[in-house]
């Protein structure tokens, strides 16, 4: 129902045929009828390698589909059972990144996100730019010494990239771009939420009150969340109205809910209320 594609890289596991080499496999899948990755070459030695990796840094906005480097394979099957595996990962593999994609945007404003832990993080809310194949219009400041450092401000413009290819990032500010007119970020000496006093823990600020509401708000996600319990249906959006109507205050009180409290709420019906 997804137009999904794929491209087969290797075997799991085959009988018949003694393969010697990776080059073999693929030409044996492709043989097949199995989608194999067109691009793959063969390379004789290290000077090889390094020259096909840097042919593909221009071109590899090009293909269909985002990639964010080259694998790097031996092609004796023989060698790589000689070299063998450490605990984490095969010795006769690795990946070679390319330096991510960046993208110019301005900083709308600057918010604060208070997480389960009660750590609070600047979060710069961008002018939506597209990235690495999404759109993105929010990215993590990391902390508050980070905005001192970098010297951001709300009305920058900045330089964004996605960490590791997901998470997005502000790099630098564009200080030749600025007006006058871009605001220094305060930094809060209260929870912008509950009130209560903030302290200092290495570069992070904390709040210590445990019947902060926002933290509240974070844990109950994290309950709710496919790696935890698993709640089909309780998503962000209803847990910050239960916790603002004071219908919940930890997660506990979740199994105390019924269902005409739920359907009064806001996009809420009965079916979906019995359902959760």
């Amino acid at each position: 129902k997804r137009p999904l594609h794929l491209f087969a890289y290797t075997f799991g596991y085959y009988e018949g045929d003694t393969f010697t080499d990776h080059i073999d496999c693929l030409k044996t899948m492709k043989k097949y009828g199995l989608p194999v990755n067109p691009h793959y070459t063969k390379c004789r030695n290290m000077d090889e390698v390094v020259s096909y990796c840097n042919s593909w840094e221009s071109k590899r906005n090009d293909l269909a589909y985002q990639v964010d480097g080259i694998v790097v394979k031996v092609n004796s099957l023989k060698l790589r059972e000689e070299l063998g595996s450490t605990s984490k990962a095969p010795r006769w593999i690795i990946s070679y990144k390319y330096h991510p994609e960046e993208a110019v945007t301005r900083i709308e404003t600057i918010r604060v996100q208070i997480g389960k832990t009660g750590t609070l993080t600047p979060v710069a809310e961008l002018s939506p730019v597209q990235l690495s194949g999404t759109t993105v219009s929010r990215a993590t400041l990391h902390n508050f010494d980070e905005i001192e450092r970098k010297d951001i401000r709300a009305g920058d413009y900045v330089v964004v990239q996605k960490a590791g290819e997901i998470i997005p990032q502000v790099v630098r500010v564009v200080r030749e771009k600025r007006t006058g007119e871009e605001r220094p970020f305060a930094v809060p000496l209260r929870c912008p939420v509950c009130k209560e006093e903030l302290f200092k823990e290495l570069v992070y600020l904390r709040c210590y009150n445990p019947l902060c509401p926002a933290q509240a708000k974070r844990r109950i996600e994290y309950f709710a969340s496919r790696k935890a319990m698993d709640i089909e249906g309780l998503g962000p959006a209803l847990i910050e109205q239960l916790v603002d109507k004071n219908l919940i205050g930890d997660y506990a009180d979740i199994y105390s809910l019924k269902p005409d409290v739920l359907a009064s709420l806001e996009r809420m019906g009965e079916k979906s209320a019995q359902r959760l």
